[in-house]
C-alpha cells in the first residue's frame, strides 16, 4: 500500500461510506458464509455491532495516512479481537468478505483503481490483526 493508494481509498471513502449500512450487510453476510462457526460470537445488539464496525471502518481510513495511528489502529483491533483467537485463516477470509461485500455494493461506483486500493487497505489491516504468540521472556 502507497501514497496513492492511500489518496484513493480516503477520495472515495464518502461514496463507500454513503452505502455503510448495506456495505455493512453484505460483510456480514459473506463472513457467516464462509465461516458460519463465527454467527455465534455476535449475541446481542447486532445493530450497535454494525453501527461499531461503521465508525471502525471511518477510522481506519482516517489513519490511512499516518502510519504510526494506521499501526496504532491495527494493534486496537487485535488486542479488542484476541478473545476470539482467530487465525490468520479466518482473518483472510474476513478481508475477502469485505472485499466481496465492498465490490458488490460499490459495483460501478468505484473505478478498477479504487477497488485494488480498497483491497490493499483492506489486506494491510487485516494482516496486521493476526494475533501472534507472544514470545516466552523466560
Amino acid at each position: 500500500m502507497d501514497s496513492s493508494d492511500i489518496a484513493l481509498v480516503q477520495s472515495s471513502f464518502a461514496r463507500v461510506f454513503a452505502r455503510k449500512a448495506e456495505l455493512t450487510d453484505r460483510f456480514y453476510k459473506h463472513l457467516f458464509a464462509c465461516m458460519p462457526e463465527v454467527e455465534p460470537l455476535f449475541r446481542g445488539d447486532f445493530v450497535k455491532q454494525k453501527e461499531m464496525f461503521a465508525t471502525m471502518l471511518a477510522s481506519t481510513v482516517r489513519s490511512l495516512s499516518n502510519y504510526q495511528s494506521f499501526t496504532q489502529l491495527a494493534q486496537i483491533l487485535a488486542q479488542s479481537h484476541a478473545r476470539f483467537e482467530l487465525s490468520e485463516a479466518q482473518m483472510t477470509n474476513a478481508a475477502q468478505s469485505l472485499v466481496a461485500a465492498l465490490h458488490e455494493v460499490m459495483k460501478g461506483k468505484l473505478t478498477p483503481e479504487e477497488e485494488a486500493a480498497w483491497t490493499r487497505a483492506i489486506t494491510k489491516l487485516t494482516s496486521m490483526m493476526v494475533t501472534r504468540p507472544v514470545a516466552d521472556a523466560g
